[in-house]
């Protein structure tokens, strides 16, 4: 095995032993400096973590019990980790076959490295127990394996090893629909592994991490903190969609402000990793509308017709249990209610109406789908669709590969228009983030979702909670949801509309090929 380094010296000292846990991958592929702020950040700062991001991190326990009634397992009672450690132990050397919340820990390098797999599962060949070994298995609620799982599982492969004298390369991950998908660690995954363990041990150990404000960092309990520490330092993190590696590279040149990013001659740069001329160039404007808090337009948004009939599109999906269960249409131009054809519509005062198909259960998203293809099959050649990133057009054609397409399909699908490439290559906004929401929520447009927790996260929540308990004002909270999502689609589709043609004196070019 690789040795892992430990040459940094710590800058801090936390006040308990330092203990390495799977969670310590999420946090740190979340927000790296969600680990230094747990062990040395004013804890009264530290938030809550959000309903989705829990869930997250507990991904598979809702079908632990489902799929542990068909084994017969040796379950560990203990609840604390370090009174589990023993009877797990003593369970791996009796040789039972399966054992059940288990805890594996050792010590390396003055770190405690400890897990607790979701099954230890027996089998043959030769370690220090006898001519038996054990191999970790998990069970999760997603149906592919993840790059979080590998790291997962080769930590705990790490920790067997040092316990029974031999690496069990040969894992497996039991899916949301009991299947298990076997995985084969090899090197790469272990050197990728260990690579990560050694960073998320330097910051244990006291090195701080350069700041990053992602979309995924917001899942951080310290998101806000971290967000005001590079506000006070007008941090470059700040620039929206800068790779961390060319915020690395650029902050070895000097640029670590949004001052120095507006003021820098990029055409003396060298090549920054990740990041084209381009890429500068609209994170230079980017530095600017932060620091003028100005919108900057950047190119003519040509690209949106005005057909009379216009639709306002919204999937809201599960990536956990891999189902799409609500299409919301905000249906604007139909005042007499010509394609108001579907089970599900509701009318506004405006003239305008919402019409959604909702799979109340996973089971039902082909009836979802197929309610849709003959919902889109009654409207008429000329319409527009709206929508806000690629999330839309990608799951129609999934969806269609798995339960079949219609030429009303295809027609729906080449009236598509993303307001998000559209935004992407005409405005430059004065925020840190592009999503829907941050834009909508803006001072520039002023729209608000009913909801306090609204969010795409916060809707797979409230559909899982409602799959779990059946509340019906739970589907009413998700249902409501997706219409201020086509809402705020609609409000950005008008804004564009209002500020169309207005001039682009900061077009961005590309560089002379010659």
């Amino acid at each position: 095995m690789k040795t892992m380094s430990s040459t940094i010296k710590p800058k801090l000292h936390a006040a308990s032993p330092l203990i390495l846990t799977p969670s310590h991958f999420f946090k740190y592929g979340t927000q790296p400096l969600w680990i230094w702020y747990d062990l040395f950040g004013d804890q009264s700062k530290k938030e809550e973590i959000s309903e989705f991001t829990l869930k997250l991190m507990e991904s598979g326990v809702l079908h632990e019990d489902e799929y542990i009634a068909g084994l017969e397992v040796s379950k560990v009672e203990a609840v604390k980790a370090e009174e589990a450690i023993e009877p797990t132990l003593k369970l791996m050397q009796e040789g039972v076959e399966f054992i059940y919340q288990g805890c594996i820990q050792i010590e390396h390098e003055g770190i405690i490295y400890r897990g607790r797999p979701d099954l230890l599962e027996k089998r043959d060949g030769t370690s220090s127990f006898g001519s038996w070994y054990y191999a970790p298995i998990e069970i999760k609620w997603s149906s592919k394996t993840k790059t979080l799982h590998k790291h997962q599982l080769a930590f705990y492969s790490i920790i067997l090893e040092k316990l029974q004298g031999y690496f069990p390369k040969d894992v497996g991950i039991i899916n949301r629909h009991h299947s298990r998908l076997p995985l084969s660690l090899d090197v790469g995954d272990l050197s990728k592994t260990q690579s990560l363990i050694e960073q998320i041990v330097k910051v244990m150990k006291g090195e701080k991490p350069d700041i990053t404000i992602t979309s995924k960092s917001k899942d951080s309990p310290w998101f806000k903190v971290a967000l005001e520490e590079a506000e006070e330092r007008h941090d470059v993190a700040l620039i929206y969609r800068l790779d961390s590696r060319s915020l690395g590279a650029l902050r070895k040149e000097g640029i670590r402000t949004l001052q120095e990013m507006a003021a820098a001659n990029l055409t003396i740069l060298p090549k920054i990793p990740y990041a084209s001329p381009e890429t500068l160039q609209k994170a230079q404007l980017q530095a600017k509308a932060l620091l003028e808090k100005r919108v900057i337009v950047i190119g003519e948004m040509n690209e949106l017709p005005e057909t009379p009939l216009k639709l306002y599109f919204d999937i809201e999906g599960d990536p956990l249990l891999d189902v799409d269960y609500l299409f919301g249409i905000l249906v604007s131009g139909d005042s007499v209610h010509l394609f108001a054809k579907a089970q599900n519509v509701r009318f506004f005062e405006d003239g305008k109406y919402l019409v959604y198909f909702l799979a109340k259960q996973p089971e039902e998203e082909e009836a979802l789908w197929q309610a849709f293809l003959e919902w889109i099959a009654c409207l008429p050649e000329e319409y527009s669709v709206y929508h806000y990133a690629n999330y839309e057009k990608a799951h129609l054609k999934s969806l269609a590969e798995e339960y079949g397409d219609s030429p009303a399909l295809e027609r729906f699908q080449s009236k598509l228009i993303d307001l998000q490439k559209s935004i992407e290559k005409s405005i430059i906004f004065p925020l840190y983030f592009y999503s829907i929401k941050d834009i909508a929520k803006s001072s520039f447009l002023n729209f608000k979702w009913r909801h306090q927790k609204a969010g795409g996260g916060q809707s797979v929540f409230w559909y899982e909670e409602w799959l779990e308990t059946g509340n019906s004002e739970i589907l009413e909270d998700i249902i409501n949801y997706n219409e201020d999502d086509v809402r705020a689609t609609e409000r950005l589709y008008m804004y564009m509309i209002e500020n169309k043609g207005k001039g682009d004196s900061n077009r961005i070019t590309s560089p002379d090929p010659n």
